[in-house]
């Protein structure tokens, strides 16, 4: 299968739930595919002015198709993720997120024909977790996900594990 057609084919299975922008633009990057999610939810007594408790919830998934993945691209768009996206995508101009954010999952999708083994390695190991204000903010985690086209597999780290039946049910069936 080709890194395209599974990129539309995931896309069309999370159609239901985010809100997809094909080849979007995050902060000075290009990606195939941006998919965002937001839940929010709260609780209030007879007005949403007097609000109990809030517990939001975000996901920013960007999808990159590519040939071959080596540990070099993997370790860049990690360093951008972690670095220069969280900020912007978590808490905008502001030194935290707002009352009522639970966590952000910033979400990194490669679909290659080609996974090296140095690439599948590096992802297995990453691990990114950040707490605002000691947890009472929220946080923000980092999910690696790698698909090797060719040989149907899935390599993740483990806080992307959740994701690996979907995408291996999406090479099986295709």
């Amino acid at each position: 299968m080709e890194p395209k057609a599974l990129l539309s084919r995931a896309l069309d299975a999370l159609a239901g739930t985010y809100d997809i922008t094909p080849d979007a633009q995050v902060l000075s990057r290009s990606v195939d595919a941006l998919a965002q999610l937001r839940a929010l939810n709260s609780k209030y007594v007879l007005t949403k002015k007097h609000v109990l408790w809030q517990a939001n919830a975000f996901e920013h998934a960007l999808f990159l198709c590519t040939d071959s993945l080596c540990a070099e691209t993997v370790r860049d768009w990690f360093t951008f993720l972690t670095r220069e996206a969280e900020p912007q995508l978590v808490h905008p101009g502001k030194p935290c997120p707002d009352e009522g954010h639970m966590y952000t999952d910033l979400t990194l999708i490669f679909l290659c024909k080609d996974v090296q083994e140095d690439a599948s390695r590096f992802i297995r190991r990453a691990k990114f977790t950040k707490n605002y204000r000691f947890s009472f903010r929220g946080w923000a985690t980092a999910r690696l996900l790698a698909v090797d086209c060719s040989r149907g597999a899935v390599v993740t780290n483990a806080a992307a594990r959740e994701l690996k039946p979907l995408f291996t049910r999406l090479i099986r069936d295709a």
